[in-house]
Order: structure tokens, then C-alpha cells, then sequence
């Protein structure tokens, strides 16, 4: 499972997703753009849990922090 694409520091791109998220303005957004990003934050959700669930079975890395992904709530 080693992977050498992991971005860290200021080529974190994780990161500038993270802020674009903080600067939406979900009061402007019309019906229809909110169930976009409402279905686009849910599939990513999904995709992050699956990833998460993957790396904690073991990894080549020797990371040793274990941590359970965040559940939605419906």
C-alpha cells in the first residue's frame, strides 16, 4: 500500500479544499446547488470513510494512530 503521492506542508491540497469549504456561503446557494454539494459532501464522506477504514487495518507506513471516521447522521 505505499504510496508516495501523499501531499504534506504547503502542498497539502487537502487543505485548500478544507478552506473553500469554510468560505461557502450556504445562505446564497440556490435549492438545487445545495442538494449538488449536499450529494458531492456525502459521496466524498463515503469515500473518506472507506479510505480511513483501509489504512487503519495495517499499513506498510508503520503509522500507528487509530481513529475512527465520522458517521453522518441522517
Amino acid at each position: 500500500m505505499g504510496r508516495s503521492d501523499h501531499e504534506t506542508g504547503v502542498h497539502d491540497l487537502a487543505l485548500g479544499v478544507i478552506h473553500a469549504l469554510k468560505m461557502v456561503d450556504v445562505k446564497a446557494l440556490s435549492y438545487v446547488q445545495l442538494r449538488r454539494l449536499y450529494a458531492s459532501l456525502v459521496h466524498t464522506c463515503n469515500l473518506v470513510d472507506e479510505e480511513i477504514a483501509e489504512r487503519s487495518g495495517g499499513s506498510e507506513l508503520g503509522e500507528t494512530v487509530r481513529i475512527t471516521s465520522p458517521k453522518m447522521s441522517d
